[in-house]
């Protein structure tokens, strides 16, 4: 599995959806909060970190693909891309 077999918009939902857990979307596998949990099933963390660090460069997601808790937030062209594929 590659980067590209991994659909953008769930991860995009996944971060943009209000928790009462005050906890910001991680990295980490096995966490409620990680963002793993909106990719397929199976994939590690090198993907995972690598799909994320995709979605930064392209300014869909802000916070940190280095390994660390990520803390990832959705940014503003991350909102519009999913408003324009409803």
């Amino acid at each position: 599995m590659q980067c590209k077999d991994i659909p953008d918009r769930p991860i995009l939902e996944f971060i943009s959806v209000e928790r009462d857990d005050p906890r910001l979307p991680c990295a980490f596998l096995g966490f409620e909060n990680s963002v793993a949990n909106a990719m397929p099933s199976g994939v590690n963390e090198k993907l995972v970190l690598a799909k994320m660090k995709g979605l930064i460069k392209r300014g869909l997601v802000s916070g940190c693909a280095c390994g660390c808790r990520g803390d990832f937030e959705i940014a503003e062209r991350g909102k519009i891309s999913l408003a324009e594929t409803k």
